[in-house]
């Protein structure tokens, strides 16, 4: 029976709907299996053309069920760019990953990146960063670094040229908020003045998180973070920014041993304050708490 269509119409459909190239002539029936190659991630495949022409997608590798062996993936992302930082959900699940040129924490899809070439979107907009205009910017914002430049988004360690005491501001965040030496910012934390410690839970996305604050700034910080949907769960204060610094920061560090990785991506929290998330179901609110208070 001679094919109801013209093979040239049926190839077309098939690299249009499908982005597959027949490596073999129209079998003649919609219904029967045609050897193909997917055009994004290069695997030899066997779609029908009336699966195509109905929206189905034409390669079982990129489909968002689509097995996968977990360390491949990974090796995958790594080859395109990507340290991967939590297990492999799935082909088309976020997975929470470092970008290797500028340290930035994201999210992508094992199917963006391996499928669509994906990079790291940071990266794309901001770029991951030249050190010449790096060193200048910080000297612009007050800062004189006294190591190499690593990345925008690492804790860059530098003289502050107004206080002349010693900080680590990342550069993502000086090109973005300018002044923020810890010890002389007019904002954020002092270290020399009274601040407080604050545990907050987040139902939505069953994450918990620790942070501090100034008593002085000009932003509350927690109320902030209230119209994200953060609600707070307890808080200390203490005489000094560095104090409360110590604390938090020793709570993490015995978290992070334990293997409680960052919960939330930067994406999820646009204000900031995803390094110190934790997820909910493995950490809560109350053992944050209990883990502060037994630094005091």
């Amino acid at each position: 029976m001679p094919p109801s269509i013209p093979a040239s119409v049926a190839a077309a459909d098939m690299r249009r709907l499908g982005n597959a190239e027949p490596l073999e002539p129209y079998p003649g029936r919609a219904r029967e299996p045609w050897m193909c190659r997917h055009i994004l991630c290069k695997q030899i495949i066997y779609p029908n053309r009336n699966n195509v022409m109905n929206g189905q997608g034409a390669c079982i590798w990129c489909a968002p069920n689509a097995p996968k062996n977990p360390t491949e993936a990974a090796a995958a992302m790594l080859e395109h760019g990507f340290i991967v930082l939590v297990d492999f959900l799935g082909t088309g699940k976020p997975w929470l990953s470092q970008c290797v040129a500028a340290g930035h924490i994201v999210a992508p899809r094992y199917d963006n990146v391996a499928g669509r070439d994906g990079g790291c979107r940071f990266c794309k907009r901001y770029g991951p960063g030249d050190s010449q205009e790096a060193v200048a910017d910080m000297r612009a914002s007050g800062f004189r670094p006294l190591e190499p430049f690593k990345n925008i988004a690492s804790p860059w360690l530098s003289l502050c040229e107004r206080c002349q005491k010693i900080s680590a501001p990342r550069l993502n965040n000086v090109r973005t908020r300018g002044e923020c030496c810890r010890h002389c910012a007019r904002y954020g934390l002092d270290s020399c003045a009274p601040a407080r410690l604050y545990v907050l839970a987040h139902a939505e996305c069953g994450a918990v998180k620790i942070g501090i604050t100034g008593l002085r700034t000009r932003e509350d910080r927690v109320v902030r973070f209230q119209s994200r949907g953060w609600v707070p769960f307890a808080q200390i204060q203490f005489a000094t920014g560095a104090d409360a610094y110590r604390v938090e920061q020793r709570v993490i560090k015995l978290l992070r041993a334990e293997g409680h990785p960052i919960f939330l991506s930067d994406a999820q929290m646009p204000i900031g304050g995803h390094r110190e998330t934790f997820d909910a179901s493995r950490v809560s609110a109350g053992r944050l708490l209990a883990l502060a208070e037994a630094e005091l």
